[in-house]
């Protein structure tokens, strides 16, 4: 990742290595500092412009090397596309492009040249920052690597960034949080990464309890005999076929704060499969490596409480980590088991690989201890949600329009996408048991939705969304600029934005 993002007045030295100069489509003539660059390379940018017809089509770039005495070495003309077609996402995507741009050409740093351009016709200065922002997450991103392999030389790519803008408050806040988002989106990709020999229940626990030192959190695991005494039996069925034992994590930021000053107060779960075989019900063995990232809902919370701190936002937030293994061990929960829900009602296993939505039964009901204003579970819940929605947007429902709709909202704001799915009466029978109060699976028609349903039936009156990532939550390809092959990180830019609503909405 980059080390190094800063702003500093547009000044230039002859000493730049290469500046980058976004332009836009419809714009032909140089402005601003632009032109002044342009005097200083005696013409060459704009005569590159019109000898080439480079048009700045969204995500196009060009490298332009200078030897006068005070131009820099290089200047990257950018493409942005057309002003008007601006969003969160193109722009995420179009800083993505830029920082891969400059990565493949091996510079270590470089400038960026922004004026009151940037941003199109825009005058607002909170969307002049915001779509700054969003910018400098995807220039960000796009540097990310992971790699165990032997022998690696270091890490290749820019390790300093100075933003060149007289705009200062502006400027650095974008930059701030910029940095900060794709710090804690990183931190998901990484444990999500690992391998699953590494990010165990166990580890899982001990990487919360590193953030929570880092933060001033309160953090509590508690092991399976602490488990056992509470009655979680959902999370104890699914880990009874592992020989790694359960922890079961809370996190908690801004203890007593909602009874204080009248913030709100929200919890936050999140799916912790360390690895997910499928159990007795096994999967097949295509992809199934992937299934070391089944507990990103629970790095999602983690970055996201942890991120939350960082940007001290006035809000109390507790986070359930409930981490297990699924595995097919001789005395591993079978299909036609019922077990006995930490909530008192019973569940019949049809499935073993609908584990998810079994421990989160757990977390869900325990999550109403805390008595919150509103749970939100984040889970790579469901396959079909890929059939739904693709694998860039997430799916969401819950039982409180109004907190739904904020989470959409709060989507649309940053790029993470969500879609909202029903949940009606008839998807509620569908989950109703024969011999139990429940059934874990009731085959494949609405599957997302009937999963959903089924942990709804965890949350009573409490406003909830439960968000299926299971799609968002890996990345087959790097098709996505500011993305790489495997773990995404998809969510800690979304409940960032979504806590960020709720806490001006509520805030007394």
């Amino acid at each position: 990742m980059i080390k190094s993002i800063s702003r500093k007045p547009v000044e230039f030295t002859g000493n730049e290595d290469i500046v980058v100069i976004p332009l836009f489509e419809g714009r032909r003539e140089l402005k601003g500092p632009a032109k002044k660059l342009d005097v200083l390379c005696r013409s060459g940018v704009s005569s590159y412009i019109k000898t080439t017809n480079f048009k700045p089509k969204l995500g196009k770039t060009a490298i332009i090397g200078f030897t006068q005495p005070k131009a820099p070495n290089h200047v990257m003309l950018l493409g942005m596309g057309k002003a008007s077609r601006l969003t969160p996402e193109t722009l995420t995507a179009v800083g993505g492009n830029a920082s891969r741009a400059l990565k493949s050409r091996g510079f270590k740093s470089c400038h960026i040249l922004l004026d009151e351009s940037f941003t199109g016709e825009q005058s607002e200065r909170s969307e002049r920052s915001e779509s700054l922002y969003s910018f400098f997450k995807g220039f960000a991103l796009a540097h990310y690597t992971f790699s165990l392999k032997s022998g690696r030389a270091g890490v290749s790519g820019l390790r300093k960034v100075t933003v060149m803008s007289n705009d200062t408050g502006t400027v650095d806040a974008a930059i701030k949080k910029g940095k900060i988002i794709a710090e804690y989106t990183g931190i998901v990709r990484d444990l999500v990464n690992r391998p699953a020999d590494d990010v165990t229940p166990v580890m899982m626990a001990e990487e919360a309890k590193s953030l929570a030192a880092d933060h001033g959190l309160e953090y509590r695991a508690m092991g399976l005999k602490q488990i056992e005494k509470l009655k979680m039996g959902a999370v104890l069925a699914v880990a009874r076929g592992s020989r790694r034992e359960p922890r079961f994590v809370s996190l908690h930021y801004n203890k007593g704060l909602a009874a204080r000053n009248g913030v709100p107060k929200v919890c936050l779960v999140g799916k912790g499969v360390t690895f997910d075989s499928g159990g007795i019900s096994i999967k097949p063995w295509q992809a199934m490596n992937e299934m070391k990232g089944d507990m990103a809902g629970a790095a999602v919370v983690m970055s996201v409480i942890g991120a939350a701190a960082k940007f001290e936002l006035p809000i109390e937030i507790i986070g359930l980590l409930p981490c297990v293994e699924n595995m097919p061990d001789g005395i591993a929960i079978k299909p036609g088991d019922v077990i006995t829900t930490y909530s008192g009602k019973t569940i019949e296993i049809i499935s073993t690989d609908a584990e998810g939505r079994l421990i989160l039964s757990d977390a869900l009901a325990y999550a109403n201890e805390f008595k919150p204003d509103v749970i939100v579970d984040i889970a790579t819940l469901t396959g079909a949600v890929i059939i739904a929605l693709g694998t860039r947007i997430a799916g969401a429902l819950g039982n409180s329009q109004d907190e739904v709709d904020r989470l959409v909202t709060a989507s649309r704001a940053t790029g993470e996408s969500a879609w909202q799915l029903p949940i009606d009466d008839s998807f509620k029978e569908m989950i109703k048991g024969d011999i139990s109060d429940y059934k874990n699976f009731s085959g494949r028609d609405g599957s997302t939705i009937t999963a959903a349903a089924l942990l709804g039936e965890f949350v009573g009156s409490t406003p909830w969304v439960h968000v299926d990532i299971a799609g968002t939550f890996w990345a087959q390809n790097a098709k996505v600029p500011y993305q790489s092959k495997g773990a995404t990180g998809f969510g800690v830019d979304l409940m960032i934005a979504y806590l960020e609503s709720l806490a001006a909405k509520k805030t007394k």
